[in-house]
């Protein structure tokens, strides 16, 4: 399946960029000017930054936007030339990787998984899966590398060096070696440990604690829960960073929303007899058809497979 990475697309990375900028500190009358005048340029500008300010905001990464805001009309302008819009994207800071005006120190790269899976090998810090519509912020400054869980959700296995990982309200410290899965929306994020032994911290604690195997934090509007799990719960909830589905009496409905999300190919049920019936069983996440298939023989219904959508009818 086809993934993306912002860093292939020149004008959500500045625009991210741009946010995460305005989340560490005001701008500077150079900056705020340079800000303004990239949102003037191109419509499409003014999209990217609405658009990555709107998910970082839902991260609950607030700080960034007092006083700050689009400009009410544009003027009319000339698309850039390639050329042009290079030295633009280097003036503002982003190259291979991206550096955010004003803070020579630290580059950033920002990957988002748009359909699928996103599989990354990522240089600073390590293996990376991310989950479908996923957004993830690496960043390198003076010590380890720092990881930025936007939205989504996401297996990180340390590679080289220990990795931060921050997601609202809750801090991650993963030796070299480590591994597991971290979730984010909006207020509420949880972590899930597959290997090593790592240091959490919630927003208002002062201790760290220490997590193993199977240990799953979660942290929600300033409660934290701890519970651990089994290892067949351990299996079922970590099958999608292996490209399967695991359900166990799983409302049909439900079941057909979740192998839709990571396909474009998507599955209709025609069949209102059907709607409320459960399945279980471990399923590719990828292929549609075949999941549409079993249905149909375990159901008796018929198919009818067209490019964009198989009907259960």
């Amino acid at each position: 399946m086809k993934s993306d990475d912002l860093s292939e697309n020149p004008i959500d990375a500045i625009a991210f960029e741009w946010v995460a900028r305005l989340d560490r500190a005001p701008l500077s009358s150079r900056e705020d000017a340079t800000l303004k005048a990239w949102l003037a340029q191109d419509v499409r500008h003014r999209g990217a930054f609405t658009r990555a300010r709107t998910i970082w905001v839902s991260a609950g990464r607030v700080a960034a936007f007092q006083g700050t805001a689009l400009p009410a009309e544009p003027p009319a302008s000339a698309p850039l030339s390639r050329r042009a819009f290079s030295r633009f994207a280097l003036a503002a800071g982003l190259a291979a990787a991206a550096v955010i005006p004003g803070k020579p120190a630290e580059a950033s790269r920002i990957y988002q998984a748009r359909s699928g899976l996103l599989h990354v090998q990522e240089p600073l810090c390590g293996d990376l899966i991310l989950d479908q519509g996923t957004v993830l912020r690496v960043r390198r400054g003076p010590g380890a590398p720092c990881l930025d869980l936007l939205r989504g959700q996401a297996h990180l296995t340390a590679r080289k060096a220990p990795v931060r990982l921050n997601m609202d309200g809750l801090s991650i410290d993963l030796p070299d070696g480590a591994s597991l899965i971290a979730h984010a929306c909006g207020a509420e994020s949880d972590a899930l440990v597959l290997g090593g032994d790592i240091l959490t911290r919630c927003a208002g604690e002062k201790e760290r604690r220490v997590l193993h195997r199977r240990d799953w934090i979660r942290y929600e509007h300033n409660r934290i829960s701890l519970s651990v799990l089994s290892d067949d719960d351990l299996e079922r909830v970590t099958a999608w960073s292996r490209g399967l589905l695991e359900f166990q009496s799983v409302n049909v409905t439900d079941a057909i929303r979740q192998i839709n999300r990571y396909n474009t190919q998507k599955i209709v049920l025609k069949n209102p007899a059907c709607a409320n019936r459960r399945i279980s069983g471990i399923f590719s996440l990828s292929d549609p058809v075949i999941f549409a298939r079993i249905l149909s023989e375990i159901f008796g219904t018929k198919i009818l497979i067209a490019p964009t959508e198989i009907s259960l009818l």
